[in-house]
């Protein structure tokens, strides 16, 4: 009974050994979506950290990672020379849909690498992050 006892012990130490090395969750990141700009438009992150996108625009915006469509300018009869984004765009890793204004969105980053992202909606809105 006793060395049962003491096995227990040494593997509850153990476990809170191993758990207290984990340290912390990562502190999560806030972006801003304002004045159509997603700000800051580049951070760098850890993995599993949660970031957070407020839209403070009047308008709805999108977080979708990938390479924006391109964008032209207006023909001058102000039609436009492609068809507007998807909403389904992108690479279909962080899509949050429309965020609407006031409304937040938020994704938390497991995997290591670069993720470029852009507003479906106004595809020359463009950040970065990156985990590692």
């Amino acid at each position: 009974m006793r060395l049962v006892v003491r096995a227990l012990g040494l593997a509850l130490i153990a476990t809170v050994a191993i758990l207290g090395c984990a340290g912390p969750p990562p502190a999560p990141k806030a972006i801003t979506i304002k004045t159509f700009a997603f700000t800051p438009a580049t951070i760098e992150v850890a993995k599993g950290t949660t970031v957070t996108w407020t839209n403070e625009d009047a308008v709805a915006h999108t977080v979708t990672t990938g390479v924006a469509p391109p964008t032209f300018p207006p023909l001058p009869s102000g039609a436009s020379p492609t068809p507007a984004p998807s909403l389904n765009s992108g690479d279909g890793r962080v899509n949050s849909g429309r965020i609407e204004p006031t409304k937040t969105f938020s994704f938390t980053f497991n995997e290591a690498g670069t993720f470029n992202y852009f507003c479906g909606v106004h595809p020359r809105m463009v950040a970065t992050i990156t985990v590692k």
